[in-house]
């Protein structure tokens, strides 16, 4: 990301536990106010945080070990770049079929819509396993 003098970063280490979501989420809405966002892109970011952390944790630790997740989020006026990287068991989210939005809610499959919106509302999304991390880069365009 160009490094430009409205360029902001903020950067956290959690522990793997659903817990450590809370305290993201209040950072994620300070950022965002001072970088600028409005607050469907503020909410937007943090939903996409929540679903990729809870997906790490649920499939990357089901052994319940202690792990970390660190959360990057980079911005300038023109984009938002977000990095979570995690010590967990190789998982892509990105595999995850696109669930069938024609069917009623109560036929579908239980699984999938979470990703869906993170697709929706990222303009790229990467997955990538390097030395024994699971690595998700996504980006959105303001």
């Amino acid at each position: 990301m160009d490094k430009t003098p409205d360029y902001r970063h903020l950067s956290r280490h959690l522990p793997n536990t659903i817990n450590a979501l809370l305290a993201l989420a209040e950072d994620v809405e300070v950022f965002g106010q001072e970088a600028g966002w409005d607050d469907a892109v503020v909410m937007q970011v943090n939903l996409v945080l929540e679903e990729l952390i809870v997906n790490a944790i649920d499939n990357g630790y089901s052994d319940g070990r202690n792990g970390g997740i660190d959360v990057l989020i980079e911005t300038n006026r023109q984009a938002i770049c977000i990095h979570i990287t995690d010590d967990g068991d190789a998982f892509d989210p990105f595999q995850m079929a696109t669930p069938d939005l024609s069917l009623a809610i109560e036929d579908r499959p239980i699984g999938g819509l979470g990703i869906y919106l993170v697709r929706s509302y990222m303009d790229s999304c990467e997955y990538h396993y390097i030395d024994h991390r699971n690595q998700v880069i996504l980006t959105k365009r303001l």
